[in-house]
């Protein structure tokens, strides 16, 4: 069942199975290929990519595009459009191999991370490895699933960057969106959209459905990812509270602080941040600064406004119960605990 597979990841309701329910074969298969179907003939090699893919994941990236596929085809889901499902969570699992490098991460969903384990050299040609096997995928969609993909790469290049020269300084709210739309949502975005743009029938209406869809769905999920790295379980998180601040990283919950405390002309939390947060105390004293604030309510309020944005770019679709799943899911994306 579909529950064994995602059972970590469930909204306190327990939804998230249910929400899923109608492409439960899919996911089942997506899960065994990715697991099963790797083999590189290193058993080096291999033995690091089924320790990652092992530790599991939301498999959201590839159930939007799944969703959409058969909610636009009368419930088919063609070879090719399962075909970039598999791609885009590879390439999505390249990407974390790699920020975990850059990040120098000791863990991941609770399990050490391959650099951790094995080192930084092999951790590399780990994630260059299941983006080969992402890109082979591509291939065989067309030259115009290359190309969206292509571009895509480069934004979650750029967006990397930009989060490395934004450590430790205080950025609007305009430079975090544009961060997160490049480093999350646009892996969202190309998913769907390649999908969309090579169904029988797609027109430009069927794009901009995807492409709305898929953005506002991408800034939400980063969004409360971000919301949770200070209020989420630390154990189910599978990192430390409050470790994207520790490292400089600042997001929404942090810049909606500093605008708070700015308005009573209290810098101590924007002088914290500036200074780099150099010891321990001045860590825990920013977190707790940041709690104390209504910067998170304000960041759930950010969320679940894109989360409704993401709703209404689905009001021209058919209904089906695909459509009903990518619903629940724009909803699910504020509601969960982890």
């Amino acid at each position: 069942m579909i529950k064994t597979l995602i059972e970590k990841f469930t909204n306190p309701a327990g939804k998230l199975d249910r929400i899923l329910k109608p492409i439960e074969k899919d996911l089942l298969l997506l899960e065994n290929n990715l697991r099963e179907n790797m083999f590189s003939g290193n058993s080096e090699l291999d033995k690091m990519v089924a320790y990652f893919f092992k530790s599991g994941g939301k498999r959201l990236r590839p159930a939007i595009i799944i969703l959409y596929s058969r909610a636009l085809n009368r419930g088919y889901l063609a070879d090719e459009n399962f075909r970039i499902a598999e791609a885009v969570e590879m390439i999505h699992t390249a990407s974390l191999v790699h920020d975990d490098v850059i990040d120098e991460a000791e863990t991941r969903r609770g399990f050490q991370t391959i650099n951790k384990k094995w080192g930084s050299k092999l951790a590399v040609i780990t994630g260059d490895y299941i983006l080969s096997r992402a890109l082979s995928k591509l291939t065989s969609v067309g030259i115009l699933a290359v190309e969206i993909f292509s571009q895509t790469l480069n934004a979650l290049c750029i967006g990397e960057i930009m989060q490395k020269n934004q450590s430790f300084k205080v950025i609007s709210m305009e430079e975090y969106i544009n961060k997160s739309e490049r480093k999350t949502a646009k892996l969202f975005m190309a998913g769907m959209e390649c999908a969309a743009s090579i169904m029988p029938e797609t027109n430009n209406l069927v794009i901009n459905i995807a492409r709305g869809y898929s953005y506002n769905f991408g800034i939400a999920f980063q969004i409360m990812d971000d919301i949770l790295n200070f209020t989420g379980d630390s154990k189910k998180l599978g990192k430390p509270a409050g470790n994207d601040l520790k490292h400089g990283i600042i997001t929404a919950p942090v810049i909606f602080a500093v605008e708070e405390y700015d308005k009573t002309g209290d810098s101590t939390l924007k002088n914290l941040i500036l200074a780099g947060l150099k010891t321990e105390k001045d860590f825990k004293k920013a977190v707790k600064l940041v709690i104390d604030s209504n910067g998170i309510q304000k960041a759930q309020v950010l969320a679940q406004d894109y989360s409704s944005k993401a709703v209404n770019c689905l009001a021209n679709l058919k209904d089906s119960v695909y459509k009903q799943s990518l619903i629940d899911l724009a909803n699910y994306s504020t509601n969960r605990k982890y």
